[in-house]
């Protein structure tokens, strides 16, 4: 019978006893990483590990309940938050500067602390989970989360998500530095694949719908046209006539800049005006807007932070239905262009450090200042094009 001993403080290995021997009597090799060799064994003493860490039972238990929706609500505030659409008229990440994308990080770590009333760790960790030293580390690419030195031997809580691929990731990971790789000019390394992001216990699964980036789905003319308008209300109205019939979430409403809880005048003149208009702005709050909603348009409206606009003369199935087509196939458009694009940089910027490593180049890694911003900035554009062109060949 075997027996499991520790081989480091983060992690346990199968050792067999003195009684199981080869027919040439001697024990089987043991490797330096302290694994027997024998693969099937090895896997079975890497499951057992990671089922026998209290700690990460405390912390995933702390976390997991209704975790996808306040995950998701996490991710998309301090996305738009930092995109700022009301004071910028952007409406994507891409359009931001590489400073205001490497803020993304602490500011989606700040609203976790927020939203989980977390202080912070005890020994330097971003988090106190049950008096458990938590560590939170953000990437927008599925595997790529930085691991600094310090971080070795903590708990982590990586999270992702991707606008363009409409997904999320959130789980929590033992950072051992046998499941490290690489490293950059601070020491950080990623997590190896397949083996290390296989011992990562996923509190919400990669590919779960993340929040949608609502105007990102939109048509290149409706967005524009939302946006001009300088104040929250004009860009409230334009929002709810453009997107009739579309069940649009508070945290689209706000982040064109109109405040839905601190404005009265969206809760009364803007619904007013568009009701003048022949449109009816409902909310999920309330029962009577609920079954006007079905009414008018088979909208289902379950919640307080959904809103949806209709026609008043029962019309806005029917013109949604028409215009619902072109919609998808820019908004699909646009997402297969800029992800084209990017995939085209990145194999770029492989190619040429590896041809200047091969010249023996000093400085590998120095890349010019907003250098990825920029080129992000134009695949943006020219996937909007694609976008646009797609729409108006459906619409012929």
């Amino acid at each position: 019978m075997g027996t499991y001993f520790m081989a480091n403080e983060s992690s346990l290995f199968y050792s067999e006893s003195s009684e199981r021997r080869t027919r040439n009597g001697r024990s089987p090799k043991v490797h330096k990483n302290g694994l027997s060799g024998n693969v099937e064994i090895d896997e079975q003493c890497v499951q057992f590990a990671r089922r026998v860490d209290p700690e990460l039972d405390v912390v995933y238990d702390f976390f997991a309940p209704d975790v996808t929706s306040r995950m998701g609500a996490i991710i998309r505030k301090g996305k738009d938050e930092v995109i700022a659409t009301a004071r910028t008229r952007r409406w994507t990440l891409d359009q931001c500067n590489d400073q205001e994308k490497s803020y993304l990080g602490v500011n989606i770590e700040n609203i976790v602390r927020s939203e989980y009333d977390l202080g912070e760790g005890a020994t330097g960790p971003d988090f106190d989970v049950c008096s458990i030293d938590v560590d939170c580390k953000w990437s927008r690419n599925f595997g790529q989360w930085q691991i600094p030195p310090e971080a070795v031997g903590h708990i982590c809580l990586l999270i992702y998500g991707d606008d363009v691929k409409n997904e999320m990731a959130v789980g929590i990971l033992r950072i051992r530095d046998e499941i490290l790789v690489g490293g950059n000019r601070d020491a950080k390394r990623t997590i190896q694949s397949p083996g290390g992001i296989g011992e990562i216990r996923w509190l919400v699964k990669r590919r779960t719908l993340v929040p949608d980036n609502f105007l990102m789905s939109l048509r290149k003319q409706d967005r524009d046209a939302i946006l001009a308008p300088r104040g929250g209300n004009a860009r409230a109205e334009e929002l709810f006539k453009r997107c009739e019939g579309m069940v649009i979430h508070r945290h689209t409403i706000e982040s064109i800049g109109q405040q839905v809880d601190e404005a009265r005048r969206f809760r009364g003149e803007t619904r007013q005006k568009l009701l003048d208009e022949g449109f009816e702005v409902l909310n999920g709050h309330w029962k009577r807007d609920r079954a006007r909603a079905w009414e008018l348009g088979k909208v289902e409206l379950t919640n307080s932070s959904q809103w949806v606009c209709l026609r008043s003369d029962g019309s806005s199935p029917e013109r949604r239905a028409a215009l619902e087509p072109i919609r998808k196939a820019e908004s699909l458009a646009y997402r297969k262009e800029f992800s084209k694009k990017i995939a085209e940089e990145r194999r770029a910027k492989k190619r040429a450090r590896k041809e200047a490593k091969a010249a023996a180049a000093q400085e590998l890694d120095t890349v010019a200042p907003d250098e990825e911003a920029a080129y992000a900035r134009q695949a943006v554009k020219q996937a909007e094009k694609a976008a646009v062109k797609s729409g108006e060949q459906l619409s012929l």
